[in-house]
């Protein structure tokens, strides 16, 4: 089993899989603690989807903000595209191993509208069949980090192997608007894609599950905590970094901060062990011979 000071860490996956990968990542949580006093976790709405695997088949707990509860995972789920932060903690001495894909990737690989997943957590059998269970039959009892990438890898190619060149513009959107770091007005985006403004907006929000608008938004907070978390406080003076991030001034850096993580942005500097992701992505140490 993981060592507790390897408790979290994130890996790159092979050439030919970063297009719709952004990492894997596994997470050890601490054998001494029970689940209750396990370390809440906030997973911050980043952009992403995820697929998480309770290795060890052992159930995290996720908080139902609605219901107001803590309830138990399933073995194998998607976390979907979120634009609000989620809490979760770890079953005491288990492993989880997550493969973090950028939203698209779902459309592509699992024909699948990133919408059905917005916002909320789902079984991934449900969703994928016996493909899931076999990767998770897979997996069940593996410790070793490149055994558990190379498992993902496999399952991720042969779905890739099946992937039809064809245009779609809410798959190009979203790469466009990462590379701009949502920066681009709407009309902007819709003129370098082709198409009209409403329609763009009507298919994005059928496919992703949210408005054009409201994914830049999510990226360019993305970009600010990845920048904040290599600073210190006192190396950062929030007022240009908010002109120089696309916000249109710091009140408005401040507001959406509030809305996608319920705090203010230094806090992500002075709490950031409470902040699941990293976004410091290791080498895997797999040889990928494809």
């Amino acid at each position: 089993m993981m060592p507790s000071e390897t408790q979290y860490r994130e890996y790159l996956p092979s050439p030919v899989l970063r297009s719709y990968i952004e990492c894997y990542w596994h997470y050890y949580s601490s054998p001494g603690l029970s689940i209750e006093e396990q370390p809440v976790k906030r997973c911050l709405p980043l952009g992403t989807v995820e697929i998480i695997i309770q290795v060890d088949q052992k159930p995290c707990v996720i908080y139902n903000s609605q219901q107001q509860t803590w309830e138990k995972s399933h073995i194998i789920y998607f976390a979907g595209l979120f634009k609000d932060t989620s809490f979760w903690k770890g079953s005491p001495d288990s492993l989880m191993f997550g493969i973090r894909m950028r939203p698209e990737a779902i459309l592509e690989l699992f024909k699948l509208p990133v919408a059905c997943l917005f916002n909320c957590v789902i079984d991934a059998e449900a969703l994928l069949g016996t493909t899931a269970k076999n990767m998770v039959n897979e997996m069940s009892g593996k410790s070793s980090v490149p055994q558990l990438v190379t498992i993902a890898e496999k399952y991720l190619l042969n779905r890739l192997s099946n992937l039809r060149a064809e245009r779609n513009y809410v798959v190009e959107a979203c790469r466009l608007i990462r590379k701009v770091q949502g920066k681009l007005s709407i009309e902007a985006l819709s003129d370098q894609l082709y198409i009209s403004p409403r329609q763009l907006q009507r298919n994005f929000k059928e496919l992703v599950g949210t408005s054009p608008k409201t994914y830049q938004r999510i990226i360019r907070f993305r970009n600010a905590y990845q920048y904040v978390r290599k600073a210190t406080d006192s190396e950062i003076k929030w007022a240009e970094l908010s002109y120089e991030l696309g916000f249109s001034d710091q009140a408005h850096f401040i507001r959406d901060c509030r809305e996608f993580t319920g705090t203010v942005p230094s806090f992500l500097i002075t709490n950031d062990q409470s902040f699941f992701q990293t976004l410091e992505v290791c080498p895997t140490y797999v040889s990928f011979a494809y």
